[in-house]
């Protein structure tokens, strides 16, 4: 069933003028023996221009209008209505998130110890949100790390890949003002991950293959956060989505760079 989706996919992309690339490409998910095993030593991506990285996915996701995230408060108003009557500024939220990003970190990096990790940081009502999800959480592979897919020419900047209840995941940390409990309120969030995990797997900065995803939305207020688990199956899914996304942004991109003066 999974590869006559991506076979329909392939021929897809392949009709389109603006977007070309292998089928065997597609399959994100399968194991591939070229990059499964080998490992760099050196990770020319571990000094990168984070906005550059951070951004790309991003663009691609909000190319069809407002971009859809948790932590985006002109979707909770275009969709449910205002925040707040005083909802705080965008670079208030902006803050908010980032240094809710570095408390993850520097709990999550093997590399600090408790000593050297910012209290501060740690005195959160994000933090202690998802204090039952670290709980579950393991392995780490990575953190903050940028990924990029050759062959379909994109980059990102993933948040974490690690073990969830045993299972290797690209995780991702939202923060939300409003209750997100099932994995529809997360938007295009979903396509964000398999983005993430389709470049890791075809990246050979990395020796390992991620099946999995999971979207972790946080909240201020401290109350439990929502785990939202994505399995082979879904990720598959949300993959040719990610596909078909990334083609009408491809051809956007080209009609764009057309119809300019030279």
């Amino acid at each position: 069933m999974k590869m006559k989706l991506f076979q329909t996919i392939c021929r897809q992309l392949r009709s389109s003028k603006g977007f070309s690339v292998e089928s065997a490409a597609l399959v994100a998910f399968s194991t591939s023996s070229y990059s499964c095993g080998r490992k760099k030593k050196v990770n020319p991506y571990e000094e990168v221009d984070q906005e550059k990285y951070s951004n790309l996915v991003q663009s691609v996701l909000s190319s069809r209008g407002v971009a859809h995230t948790p932590g985006s408060v002109e979707e909770d108003a275009l969709l449910c209505g205002p925040v707040s009557k005083h909802k705080p500024p965008k670079q208030d939220i902006f803050l908010q998130g980032k240094r809710f990003h570095e408390a993850l970190e520097s709990i999550l990096s093997p590399q600090e110890t408790l000593k050297e990790r910012d209290e501060n940081l740690l005195k959160s009502g994000y933090i202690e949100s998802v204090q039952h999800i670290l709980k579950d959480v393991s392995g780490v592979r990575a953190l903050e790390s940028a990924v990029q897919h050759e062959t379909l020419n994109y980059i990102g900047l993933l948040d974490c890949v690690a073990e969830y209840q045993g299972k290797l995941c690209v995780i991702d940390w939202k923060t939300s003002e409003k209750p997100k409990p099932f994995i529809q309120s997360t938007f295009d969030n979903p396509l964000q991950v398999v983005a993430y995990m389709g470049a890791m797997n075809h990246d050979t900065n990395y020796s390992f293959q991620v099946q999995c995803g999971l979207i972790v939305v946080a909240y201020k207020d401290g109350s439990p956060a929502h785990p939202h688990f994505m399995d082979a199956e879904l990720c598959s899914q949300y993959w040719a989505k990610w596909l078909l996304r990334l083609e009408e942004y491809t051809e956007k991109k080209k009609n764009q760079n057309i119809q300019k003066p030279e």
